[in-house]
């Protein structure tokens, strides 16, 4: 700042008598000062331009897409995808999705009609109406299913709300390991997906964000909690829900038709009005069902707590004894009890079971006839394990049970010390027809086996006996 100390100094001095070179003196001080005006007017810009930040561009607008998936472990594909999903792209949650998809008139999963070439665009269209409704950019929606050559595999198609083209129609198959599925999934839909999603933010604009977190009165995204931990404005959220999935339902309905036969049997039989019986093939008809109403929450234990119910009847049977008269007989069965389902792997299930069952068996016999038929009306206390394993496109389930009397009926009561205990066993398969829907085939034993301890001149006297009973179910279940 020497200089405009220079020309105040020389403001102070006397003036000094003209000269012939005055003319030019002036002119050269007018331009000095003219440079020393510049020169402050330059340095004070430069500090206003130093005090001022870099403006930079705005970043692009975030961008959402939807990702759905249906048929046989649809949530775990969908996982797949989102794994390698780009951190600029938004996911819209699947429930709204659904809902703009039955919005668009796709009520019903689309199944192999995006497969199909006369019956794709159809569909395509509604997928695009649904994205346009749901305010997303895209939509990547898959069918898991099993193909003509009898090989699982999941077609994916990419439809852009803004193009009429398919950016990708592929079909993936299901036959390798997770991770190669996984890496099959990336190469199909990762270019796509990374023309589709913005870019990331610039490396200073990251910082200040970075910078403004926890900072203090300004700090935005983290509070902390009153024991003094971070924790996130948005919170944890846990994983979603996947419906009509067997692992993750809500409820489930299945209306079967049932077979059922009994075998029952003395061991050691002394005195003469023992009779055994035998049946088999006799239709019966069943329902059941289990609801988990906190299936959607994230509460430990509850979440995966449900409420189990069955009923099953035999329709018209009737016995003979020595080719008598018909005698009207009722066979029935009630579960009531609680089901904790708990979810091994990707889509296998285990259940931890607890409950009653009601086993009635009555023949309406008379006279001598009704003290010597083995009518039996169990109350049991039933505990037991199942689980349900995905084995190609179809699910096998195993189950066994412990069952405990805590009453047994007319038969038992003829004997002194009567000792009874049971035990039951279940399998089958089931068969994906839709998302919600499948085909089962279901074997169901249980067996009763018994000692008694008679005195000597007793009415009824055998060693023990064994109450048999089996039941093949073809059926049909709705899960939700």
């Amino acid at each position: 700042m020497q200089a405009p100390s220079d020309v105040a100094a020389a403001a102070q001095r006397p003036a000094r008598k003209p000269t012939r070179f005055t003319a030019l003196s002036v002119s050269l001080s007018l331009c000095g000062r003219l440079l020393l005006g510049l020169s402050a007017a330059t340095a004070a810009a430069a500090a206003t331009l130093a005090m001022t930040p870099v403006a930079h561009a705005a970043p692009e607008a975030s961008k959402s897409i939807a990702v759905h998936i249906e048929g046989p472990n649809a949530g775990a594909i969908r996982e797949d995808i989102l794994s390698f999903m780009p951190e600029t792209l938004e996911v819209v949650s699947p429930e709204e999705f659904r809902k703009a998809l039955r919005g668009a008139g796709q009520k019903k999963p689309v199944g192999n009609a995006l497969v199909m070439k006369n019956q794709r665009k159809k569909v395509v269209e509604r997928i695009r109406k649904a994205a346009k409704a749901a305010n997303v950019e895209g939509v990547i929606f898959g069918v898991s299913r099993t193909n003509k050559r009898k090989k699982k595999e999941v077609h994916i198609v990419y439809v852009d709300t803004n193009s009429d083209d398919l950016a990708v129609n592929e079909a993936v198959p299901l036959t390798g390991s997770r991770d190669e599925r996984k890496q099959a999934l990336d190469a199909l839909l990762g270019p796509t997906l990374a023309q589709v999603a913005p870019p990331p933010p610039e490396p200073d604009e990251e910082m200040s964000k970075e910078g403004g977190e926890g900072d203090g009165e300004d700090g935005e995204g983290e509070e902390e909690s009153d024991d003094g931990d971070k924790e996130s404005d948005d919170g944890d959220e846990g994983k979603e829900r996947e419906p009509h999935a067997i692992g993750s339902s809500l409820f489930s309905v299945e209306l079967g038709v049932e077979f059922v036969g009994r075998w029952f049997s003395y061991s050691d039989p002394v005195t003469t009005n023992l009779r055994p019986y035998d049946v088999f093939g006799q239709p019966a008809l069943s329902i059941s069902g289990e609801v988990y109403p906190l299936a959607s929450t994230d509460i430990p234990v509850l979440k995966g707590l449900g409420i189990t119910a069955g009923y099953a009847r035999a329709l018209g049977l009737n016995s003979a004894v020595d080719g008598g008269d018909p005698i009207s007989t009722t066979y029935q069965r009630i579960n009531l009890g609680l089901r904790e389902r708990l979810a091994l792997g990707e889509s296998s299930v285990l259940g931890i079971n607890a409950g009653l069952r009601f086993l009635t068996f009555d023949m309406d016999a008379e006279g001598d006839l009704a003290r010597t038929v083995p009518n039996v009306s169990y109350t049991l206390l039933r505990l037991g394990l199942d689980t349900r394993v995905p084995v190609g496109p179809v699910g096998l389930a195993l189950g066994a049970d412990y069952l405990m009397p805590l009453s047994s009926g007319e038969v038992y009561e003829r004997f002194e010390g009567a000792s009874v205990q049971g035990i039951g066993a279940m399998a089958g398969i089931a068969i994906p027809v839709a998302s919600a829907f499948e085909a089962r085939l279901l074997v169901e034993y249980a067996r009763f086996f018994s000692s008694f301890d008679p005195p000597l001149g007793a009415a009824y006297v055998a060693g023990g006996a064994t109450d048999q009973y089996l039941g093949v179910r073809l059926a049909g279940a709705y899960i939700h």
